[in-house]
Formats: structure tokens, sequence, C-alpha cells
């Protein structure tokens, strides 16, 4: 009885690890076999889909410039003196000519007045030294007098002459003097503010009284990086396009959103880039007839830089990048998720142009991209790009929402 009941003992654990191996086994089997069996019994993936079509496609790019006016002048003095008078409000708009600052004059007008007196003495020394030549004249056909006083009585009379256009000269300069001490309006446009008030003392040539503008046309200044400029010589191998090209012509948003309602023109593009900036450099001319356009201001340029009659666009949110490469996920045979490889044009906004791969009558997913794994199935619904670009409306009662 004791050799049987050691048997027992020593055979029990190995027979305890034999059923516990079986199990683990049918547990592993059974778990598998559950899993695919979810797995084929799946639901489908709901998902919203767009049909791809072909339409017209405006390719452009947006980029930030400046508002400036068409002319900017800085008004500065031609004479010296002290400011006796401001004619014009900060700001006014005024017209070419309009008197704008004076300046003493005084000293000018005594300096007319000298003018006046050394050209009437030349005048007199002229009148006499004509006498002296008349006189000769006869005495020298007689041999009265010699040769050589005859000369000395005509160089004398055209060194007399010679004064008068002199005096005649200095009376000029002194009457621009005059004229300079009232500084006037260069052109029709708008002031800016005065820097200068009456009694200071006035530098010719060096300080600044104001600036005025003309803002009709308004330039709005703009540039192109160097990877962009590249870009845009690559796919249309030029920087200067023609004067009727559509990539001349140009819209306007200014800062608020609100768009400009005049189109522009490009009206200058620079001869190289900026070695300080990198950056290529372009103007836009924009009529500005109610002033709206106020130079200092940023907006945003849009540049047209192709129509396209048939093209195919996507919606941003569809492409998907992976190692460098861009794929949409499609609605394959048996409504069943494929990844598609394409390749992209320029970006139009929140779109792309797609080049290559894609074409027209392919479904592609828009939302529910990441559910919809290669090999998912899928439950599309189509929609259209008004309601895929219409925003989502907001719930009538969000307390309601919460409480739930």
């Amino acid at each position: 009885m004791r050799l049987k009941r050691k048997v027992r003992s020593q055979a029990s654990p190995r027979a305890v690890r034999g059923a516990l191996t079986l199990l683990a086994l049918a547990c592993a089997l059974a778990a598998g076999c559950g899993r695919d069996t979810a797995t084929a019994g799946l639901p489908p993936v709901d998902v919203k889909v767009v049909v791809v079509a072909t339409a017209p496609t405006e390719i452009y790019r947006d980029l930030v410039g400046e508002v400036r006016g068409s002319q900017e002048v800085e008004i500065r003095a031609r004479v010296n003196g002290i400011l006796t008078g401001k004619h014009f409000a900060d700001g006014a708009m005024v017209d070419e000519g309009q008197l704008l600052y004076t300046i003493d004059a005084r000293e000018y007008r005594a300096q007319v007045a000298t003018a006046d007196a050394n050209l009437a003495s030349a005048e007199a020394n002229l009148a006499r030294a004509r006498q002296d030549v008349e006189r000769y004249e006869p005495l020298l056909a007689e041999n009265a007098i010699s040769q050589q006083v005859y000369d000395n009585a005509v160089a004398a009379a055209k060194e007399a002459e010679a004064q008068v256009g002199a005096s005649r000269a200095a009376i000029t300069e002194a009457r621009l003097g005059v004229e300079y001490a009232e500084v006037r309006a260069p052109m029709t446009g708008k002031m800016g503010a005065s820097q200068v008030f009456e009694g200071a003392l006035i530098t010719a040539g060096q300080t600044l009284l104001a600036t005025i503008s003309d803002d009709d046309p308004a330039w709005v200044n703009f540039s192109l990086s160097e990877s962009e400029l590249l870009d845009y010589m690559r796919r249309y191998g030029v920087t200067e396009p023609a004067a009727d090209s559509v990539q001349r012509y140009v819209t306007l948003t200014l800062s608020d959103g609100t768009h400009y309602p005049h189109p522009g023109r490009i009206s200058f593009t620079d001869r190289a880039l900026d070695p300080t900036t990198g950056t290529y450099t372009l103007r836009a001319e924009f009529p500005n007839p109610n002033h709206q356009l106020v130079p200092g201001l940023f907006a945003r340029i849009r540049v047209t830089a192709e129509m396209r009659p048939t093209a195919i666009v996507v919606p941003d949110r569809a492409v998907q990048q992976q190692l460098g490469r861009y794929f949409v996920t499609a609605v394959g045979d048996g409504d069943v998720a494929e990844a598609r490889p394409v390749t992209l044009g320029p970006r139009v906004g929140n779109k792309w142009v797609v080049e290559a791969g894609l074409a027209v009558g392919d479904r592609i997913v828009v939302e529910g991209v990441q559910k919809a794994r290669p090999g998912t199935p899928l439950k599309p619904t189509v929609i259209t790009a008004a309601e895929l670009d219409a925003p989502v409306a907001a719930d009538a009662n969000p307390t309601a929402a919460v409480k739930r």
C-alpha cells in the first residue's frame, strides 16, 4: 500500500502539467478563431466621399504686399530763413501750386534791389562805351586816332555788355530767392503732418517740411522668395509676363478680409533678386478713386499664374503624405478602401490640383479617412463640394447636449 501511494504522488504533477498545456493551447486557438470571426463580421465604415470631376480652375498664389502712393515727395525748402507761415491743414488734400509755407524773404528782396541797382549801373556803362565806339569810328577813318584807341573802345563796350548780362542773371537769381521763400505744392495730393512750426530756422535742401503723396493710382509692392521664383520659372518659363497676359492682372484683399473692388495689374518687375533678403520685388498698380488704399496698409495680393479649363482638384483633407509620397483613399471595387498614389500640382486655396493618379468618376474619401484603412469595407455617402465647404451647423440647444 505504501508503494502504490508513492507512485500516485509522483504521477500527479505530470498529469497536471499536461492538462494545463492542453488548456492553454485550446484557449489560444479559441482566441484566434474569435478574432478572425470578429474581423470578418465588422460592419462597413461610414465615410463621406466626393466624386472626381474636372472644372475650370484658376491657379493663383496669395502674397503679402504693402500699399504705397504712386508719388511720394518730401518737401524741402530751397532757401535758408525763418519760417513765417504754414498755410495748410495736416492731412488735407492740396492742389498743385498751392501755397504751403512762407519763409522770411526780406533778405532776398534786398538782394533783388541790389541786383537792380547793379544792372542800372552796368547799362549806363554800356551806353557810354557804345557812344565812345560811335565817336571813334569816323575818327579812325580819317586817321585822327590810332587803331589801338578804337580797339580799346570796342573791348570796353563788349565788357560793358557782359556786365549787363551778369547783372540780369543776378536779378534772376535774387528773384528766385524771393519766389522760393514761398513753398508751394509740387503736385496734387494729400499732405502728411508738418515737421516744422512757425519760427523754426529752415536750412535749404536739408530741413524736411512735410511729405505729400498721390495715392491714385496706388501702388502695392510685394515680393517672391527665391524658391517661389524658381518654381514659377520652372512651371511657366518666364519672369516678365506679356502685357495682355492673365498673369499681369491681380486682385487685392485688405487685412480685415474686405475684397477691394478694383482689379489691378503688375506694372513693374525687378531686374534681379535682392541679395540681402533673397526676394524678387514686383509692383502692382490699382485705381484708388475713393482713396480707400491708404499708404502703409498691408494687403493680400492674389496673382493668377494660369487658367486651366479642365483640372482635377481635390480637397486638401483628402490628401495624405507618407515617406515623401502623396496618396488619397479611394473607394475601390466592392466599396473597399484602397490607397491611391497621386501626383500633386499647385495648391489652390484649401485644395490641390492633381496632375496624375485620379480619373473622372473616381470616389475619394474626404471624411472618415483615418478609419478607412486599405481593405476596409466602406459605406460611402456622396457629398458635393458645396456641402464639403459649408460650415458645420451649431447645436440649437447646447445645454441639452451636455445633459445627455
